[in-house]
């Protein structure tokens, strides 16, 4: 019975010592992300390029203070900040204020270039993630279960990656700059929701399957 209690109390601790709103800078992290480059693109409709830019940066700027003084992580205003510094800076450079939005596109590219790569490798990335997040998905590897549903999340994020980066892709080749901004927030948080579940389906799943726990305790 006490081995059993503890095994459940496991089981109900897999996440609740991670905060993955948190480790996304929450949800109004994601919104914040977004305010800049929406700024850009409304105020380089009305004004040269270079407002747009300080706009943008001021947003961001502003936004970083706000979230320091409400108590939150440091490392994720600075980091935030950085990415959008050095995206106005490219778009000051080129001259043409899409360009703002090319390192996201890039980065989903690279991600989902990434996850598709460890799948294709059978080394799943989902796997090695979700065992750092919590040593009860350790034996990942050995459990044929877990490691087809580690493969399976692994491709939905690869699949939200990939729509990003074509959807958004395809408005920066076309120069539907007044769309990318929107675009980029509607594709953010919704897909981000939708694959913290269905990454939490699909290893919960597995690992509260009957047979994968007679296979564990084996």
């Amino acid at each position: 019975m006490t081995g059993s209690t503890s095994g459940e109390q496991a089981d109900a601790s897999v996440w609740d010592g991670v905060d993955i709103a948190e480790m996304l800078g929450g949800r109004r992290g994601i919104i914040d992300a977004s305010i800049p480059g929406v700024l850009l693109v409304i105020v380089n409709a009305f004004a040269p390029l270079g407002w747009a830019i300080v706009a943008a940066c001021i947003s961001a700027a502003v936004l970083a203070v706000v979230r320091l003084a409400r108590g939150e992580p440091l490392r994720q205003a600075v980091m935030g900040l950085g990415g959008i510094a050095a995206a106005a800076a490219l778009a000051a450079f080129s001259g043409q204020a899409k360009r703002y939005f090319l390192p996201g596109i890039l980065l989903n590219a690279a991600y989902a270039a990434v996850a598709f790569g460890s799948i294709a490798v059978r080394r799943p990335l989902l796997g090695y993630v979700t065992s750092l997040i919590d040593r009860g998905y350790a034996h990942w590897r050995e459990e044929p279960g877990l490691r087809r549903a580690a493969m399976w999340a692994t491709a939905l994020w690869g699949l939200v990656f990939m729509l990003r980066g074509a959807v958004q892709g395809y408005l920066y080749v076309h120069n539907k700059v007044h769309w990318l901004a929107p675009v980029r927030l509607g594709m953010g948080l919704p897909l981000t929701v939708i694959a913290l579940a269905g990454t939490l389906l699909l290893l919960e799943g597995r690992r509260l399957d009957p047979a994968v726990e007679e296979g564990a305790s084996a």
